[in-house]
């Protein structure tokens, strides 16, 4: 296999395993607590007692308080399969929040350590045989995502290509035990929304995806009481925000599913954080910031006030959450404070994000601003753009400075205003765009604006269930998006299919396929991979 011919294939699986990743860490890096973690797995000693299901579940709870000092790890007693999963899942995790390269190569070599001290479980007449292939299956897959988190794409693909067929043989075997289904699932569903055009790439190392199955499993991992019950629903909230939000029939929303957990597990910060994020993707903002007044409990000097020190990046955490709340004053107070706490740390992700906001406050505030303004040189000139949101604030600012002037403000209010899901105060907005402006930019063929403007006040229709004007609003911009040869562009029309796909999935099937297949083909925009995903997976289930 020639180099290049490699990496192609690298980076078509590096797409299989991006919603792999705990979404969480990029958002919420701890300190370096590597000296207080065991930096190599001891074997147990002794060869008759188990460690207890009491003590695992013990060490699991701590875990989602993201609590990482309870070093009392004995090694005279046998650690189940069980216990070893989640002392690796704690590694991974731990890795994943602190993005320390260093802590990183200390615990890696605890896989194989923990994998050889498997093998005294791989006699079918162990009373825990039934373990032996999943644990190994969950050990290789939480390396895979942290191998994956440091760019090591080929020993991350080859590690899931692993996990996979351990889980598949032992649900053969053990077709009703109930830990593997939670990451089966994961995989199955995750294999499945793979675009087409990739799927070759999965063929030549031999994983077929199973999308029927996935969901079956994920259903079963989620309403069955088990050990990993909570990990499952966390998991299929995500799947459900970050690939489509009707993957499974009949059940509760990402939304409802994460507001259920956060009710019955108000302390458990991953928990928090993980629903924080699902909660943001789906526009509900003020919910998520009530949920972390609730966990500080105090308020004081007009900031929450932690019983415990949190880490500088809840800053910015709580900066969005409130900026997205329409609370600006709340929200540059605490993006400044994330940029001071990180003024010798540049490579800490949403610094860039964090000047950008604080531009926008001040634009969206002032009738007299330009591109000279503080904020709008910092966003270009400090931090990295390694995430999604610091990506679009570098765009923004070079777009900018390229065309010597901002965009339309009205259609950028509204797009923070929707984001935040304050949709009929967006609608109000774009009231103020008359005819006659919207004259001026056909002739001045502002064709980007007008789409923008069909396509935000169709989505936002959408949302306040005005459902006929948004479907019509939706067909125009996909011909207005065709018409002027903007579909390559921008995602506009493509998502205006998907969209117009799922309103007629449950009344006329046959139109429903026509948009998710026009989805697909439309092709080199922004947002092709997770449009075409989520229209792929929807074509499955029609």
């Amino acid at each position: 296999m020639n180099l290049d011919f490699r990496n192609k294939i690298q980076i078509k699986l590096y797409r299989i395993g991006v919603i792999l990743i705990f979404s969480v860490a990029p958002f919420f890096c701890i300190e370096s607590l590597a000296h207080k973690l065991p930096l190599r797995y001891e074997p147990s000693t002794r060869l008759n007692d188990y460690i207890s299901l009491e003590e695992t579940q013990k060490l699991y709870n701590n875990i989602f308080d993201l609590e990482f000092n309870d070093n009392k790890i004995s090694n005279d007693k046998i650690k189940t399969p069980l216990h070893l999963v989640v002392e690796d899942f704690r590694d991974m995790l731990f890795i994943l929040l602190t993005e320390d390269k260093e802590t990183y190569h200390q615990l890696e070599q605890n896989e194989e350590v923990r994998l050889e001290e498997l093998e005294k479980f791989k006699d079918k007449k162990n009373n825990y045989y039934k373990e032996y292939k999943w644990a190994k299956a969950e050990i290789k897959l939480h390396h895979a995502i942290i191998k994956l988190s440091f760019d090591e794409k080929w020993s991350s693909a080859w590690r899931v290509r692993q996990a996979y067929k351990l889980l598949l043989e032992n649900e053969e075997e053990f077709p009703n035990f109930i830990k593997q289904k939670k990451s089966l699932a994961l995989l199955q569903i995750v294999l499945a929304s793979v675009p087409q055009k990739y799927q070759w790439a999965l063929d030549l190392i031999g994983m077929d995806a199973d999308l029927e199955n996935g969901i079956k499993n994920l259903q079963k991992a989620t309403t069955q009481t088990h050990f990993f019950q909570k990990e499952a629903l966390l998991w299929q909230s995500l799947l459900q925000t970050y690939l489509n939000e009707h993957i499974i029939e009949n059940t509760e929303s990402s939304k409802e599913i994460v507001q259920s957990l956060i009710k019955k597990y108000p302390s458990q910060k991953l928990v928090l954080l993980v629903s924080t994020l699902v909660l943001m993707k789906n526009e509900s903002h003020k919910t998520a910031l009530l949920a972390w007044q609730d966990y500080a409990k105090t308020y004081q000097n007009n900031k929450l006030v932690f019983e415990k020190k949190e880490h500088v990046s809840l800053e910015y955490l709580l900066a969005e959450l409130y900026f997205y709340s329409e609370q600006p004053k709340k929200a540059k107070f605490h993006f400044l404070n994330f940029i001071n706490k990180n003024k010798l740390n540049q490579s800490r992700n949403f610094i860039k994000n964090s000047y950008f906001k604080l531009f926008l406050i001040e634009w969206f505030e002032s009738s007299d601003i330009n591109i000279k303004n503080k904020y709008f040189d910092s966003t270009l000139n400090n931090g990295i753009s390694k995430t999604v949101v610091d990506k679009n604030a570098r765009t923004f600012v070079e777009s900018v400075r390229e065309s010597n002037q901002l965009p339309n403000k009205i259609l950028y209010q509204a797009r923070v205003l929707t984001d935040g899901g304050n949709y009929r105060k967006a609608l109000e907005i774009f009231y103020q765009i008359t005819d006659s402006e919207l004259q001026e930019w056909e002739k001045e063929k502002q064709f980007e604006s007008i789409l923008e403007y069909k396509y935000r006040r169709a989505r936002i229709l959408q949302k306040m269930l005005q459902t006929n004007e948004a479907v019509s609003l939706f067909k125009e911009v996909i011909e207005y998006s065709t018409l002027h040869n903007q579909n390559e562009i921008h995602y506009f029309a493509a998502n205006s299919a998907l969209k117009l796909g799922f309103i007629y999935k449950k009344s006329n099937k046959k139109l429903a396929k026509k948009y998710f297949e026009m989805a697909i083909s439309f092709e080199d925009h922004q947002y092709e991979e997770s449009i075409t995903q989520k229209a792929k997976l929807a074509l499955k289930k029609l």
